[in-house]
């Protein structure tokens, strides 16, 4: 079953609708798997697109909603709009964090694995500290742009 066919089907198990809006913007994270989003992007490349008509409140609506199902992942990063990804399966594979490199000059965004902050989140649970979760963003310039 490819993608778009499981997000139809994460939506009729809700009971929703499979609308032009929500095609059109799983059909724009699908393209791009791994890549971040802002809404406004979204929305921008849906016009380009003219595969489907979408307005921009239905991009916003569609994302949130999306974002509440699993089917997207939402990141904000430092002096930027909230960017999203598609969820490669359950949000987060039950992580509550995450962890990316970000460059200054091109703005890529790359996830990375290593959790350098999950020693102390335990040490904070055994305190009795609850639903902790944690974004770690480091900044720099990534191989491309320093050969430039």
């Amino acid at each position: 079953m490819n993608k778009i066919e499981k997000i139809k089907e994460v939506l009729k198990e809700e009971g929703l609708r499979i609308t032009q809006g929500r095609l059109a913007v799983a059909d724009q994270l699908i393209k791009k798997p791994s890549a971040f989003f802002s809404a406004e992007e979204i929305f921008l490349n849906i016009q380009k697109s003219k595969k489907y008509e979408c307005d921009q409140v239905s991009v916003y609506r569609t994302l949130s909603k999306f974002e509440e199902l699993g089917i997207v992942k939402r990141s904000s990063f430092k002096d930027e709009a909230t960017r999203y990804k598609l969820s490669d399966g359950q949000l987060n594979h039950g992580h509550n964090h995450e962890h990316y490199f970000k460059c200054m000059k091109c703005s890529l965004i790359e996830p990375f694995e290593d959790c350098l902050v999950d020693k102390k989140e335990k040490e904070l649970t055994k305190k009795g500290y609850k639903n902790l979760t944690h974004h770690l963003e480091i900044v720099g310039i990534c191989p491309s742009c320093s050969k430039k």
